[in-house]
């Protein structure tokens, strides 16, 4: 579906390659008619080089959608710092949330609330009941309240190889599962998750959902 989007100075972006599965984060630094001008996009501390005539990828998320566009590289600016200057697409397309695509999984977590930035992590031993995108349903042996901010550390099984993930989570809701244990079901919602992370999460998710439906 096209979308009419007006793009702001600031504005967080990925870009891509083409041909290429990584997306490296960016900014939106100018607009003008016709096209905008980028900061130089960085995946952790390696920068993206482009060249003229180049097509990309690009999307972004904006008040609880994402988007996605294929443009070109029509030039570089380099007045105080380096941008590049992508033409301004002819369409922009809304895609799914993919984030509340959800999968009953049982993976080992590490967790532990996170009180202040100088306190020393305990970690305990917790089981997801279900993952998302956008978060998971995590089973412990103790009640934590509503709003309190966890470190979750786990390893997603993707089908090339595991990956370590480490990743904040607020929780939402806590609700005794079993009445005759100490057994709670932590509604979490991820916090400052990257679009790389998310990725990984719903890659996991669409790959078990495919090996499942193999196995029917």
């Amino acid at each position: 579906m096209s979308q009419q989007i007006t793009f702001d100075v600031n504005q967080k972006i990925q870009v891509s390659r083409i041909a290429e599965e990584n997306y490296f984060d960016s900014s939106i630094q100018d607009v003008r008619g016709g096209f905008f001008s980028i900061a130089i996009p960085y995946l952790k501390e390696h920068p993206l080089v482009l060249y003229r005539g180049e097509e990309v990828r690009v999307r972004f998320t904006l008040q609880n959608a994402s988007y996605r566009f294929t443009t070109r590289v029509i030039g570089v600016a380099t007045n105080n710092i380096k941008l590049y200057k992508l033409a301004y697409p002819e369409k922009i397309d809304r895609i799914q949330l993919r984030n509340h695509v959800r999968l009953s999984v049982m993976l080992d977590v590490e967790y532990a609330v996170k009180e202040s930035e100088s306190q020393k992590l305990k970690f305990t031993k917790g089981i997801t009941v279900d993952l998302s995108g956008g978060g998971m349903k995590l089973a412990a042996r103790e009640n934590i309240e509503e709003n309190s901010l966890l470190i979750l550390k786990f390893v997603l099984p993707l089908k090339n190889k595991a990956e370590p993930v480490q990743l904040k989570a607020k929780v939402v809701r806590s609700i005794k599962a079993d009445p005759q244990r100490e057994v709670y079901h932590l509604g979490l919602r991820f916090e400052d998750i990257t679009y790389r992370e998310e990725d990984m999460i719903v890659r996991f998710i669409f790959e078990r959902m495919a090996q499942q439906k193999r196995l029917r």
